[in-house]
């Protein structure tokens, strides 16, 4: 496909996704996505004999798609390959994210941040594996510095799924500690109740996997919105929203079912106060979506109160 620049026609899109959905689905296919990969294909790849495929995703990449054997390129960011990934439905067995700095593949924006990894698990099987560099982030564990709705064991060379990490990046050789996880996804339990006249969800769930809401009131890194709002329409940056303009933003436009990220410094006894009070019409169903322990617990105080 053409050079990597620009976004894609309508055409490309439709024609990369046919290309897509034709090589990575199939039944108990094992493919591999490795973001901010480099352009370097990696003699030891073919050590990866039990994958049905490998893609690399890095902007620098010169095309924005081709192949070579068993493994795919895409000439994209973390955040463009992953919407339209998801677009396609299609789910990974294994995610790498190596040492990717901070600007690498065209972003200005840590990889691994709580959102932006939040996005990328939704290209992810339920139970996938995943490999990463706790050091170059300065902590040690995964599980610590990543406080998402997820299980996360720290596997060893001999535990079945354990894939090698040395293939993927050199840093080892600088002593950097590299992990391989097995991580399983866990939402928590929705708590529904009545506010006024709306239906309101409380849930510890990644707010990216709430596809049957019609818009997502996201915290994302701000230089990196426009990028996201390019390639997933639904999305809102909700830092700088009050609940009231975010209310006449969904009766302006007939928005019935909408989920909101934490945003006002843990502090919604105002907002409670305010739903209690509208009568709008819209939207009919708010969903609070959060991933760290502890964030909404004005509204799950009062989720206590009420039931629907």
């Amino acid at each position: 496909m053409r050079r990597n620049s620009g976004r894609l026609t309508k055409t490309e899109k439709d024609e990369l996704k046919t290309l897509l959905l034709k090589r990575l689905v199939g039944q108990d296919k094992k493919n591999l996505i490795y973001f901010c990969s480099g352009t370097k294909i990696r003699e030891r790849y073919t050590e990866l004999s039990d994958l049905d495929n490998i893609v690399l995703v890095d902007k620098a990449l010169k095309t924005r798609f081709s192949t070579e054997k068993n493994i795919l390129k895409l000439g994209m960011t973390l955040i463009e390959a992953v919407a339209l990934l998801h677009e396609c439905n299609i789910r990974f067995t294994y995610g790498v994210l190596i040492n990717p700095g901070v600007n690498e593949g065209g972003a200005d924006y840590q990889p691994m941040a709580n959102w932006s990894f939040s996005l990328l698990k939704t290209i992810m099987d339920d139970s996938f594996f995943f490999l990463n560099c706790p050091d170059e982030h300065g902590k040690r564990k995964f599980k610590k510095y990543f406080n998402l709705p997820q299980d996360a064991v720290l596997l060893g060379k001999t535990d079945e799924g354990y894939i090698d990490p040395t293939i993927f990046s050199d840093l080892y050789k600088y002593g950097k500690e590299f992990c391989v996880w097995k991580i399983t996804k866990k939402e928590g339990t929705p708590v529904n109740f009545k506010l006024g006249n709306r239906t309101v969800t409380v849930q510890r769930r990644n707010i990216f996997s709430a596809t049957d809401h019609e818009a997502l009131f996201v915290r994302t890194s701000p230089g990196e919105f426009n990028n996201m709002k390019a390639v997933m329409p639904n999305v809102h940056y909700v830092k700088d929203l009050s609940i009231e303009q975010i209310i006449q933003f969904c009766n302006n436009n007939r928005i019935e079912r909408i989920a909101i990220a934490p945003w006002l410094r843990h502090s919604y006894n105002s907002l409670i106060q305010y739903l209690e009070r509208d009568d709008t019409n819209f939207p009919k169903h708010l969903s609070f979506l959060h991933v760290n322990v502890g964030d909404y617990a004005q509204i799950y105080k009062r989720a206590e109160q009420k039931t629907v």
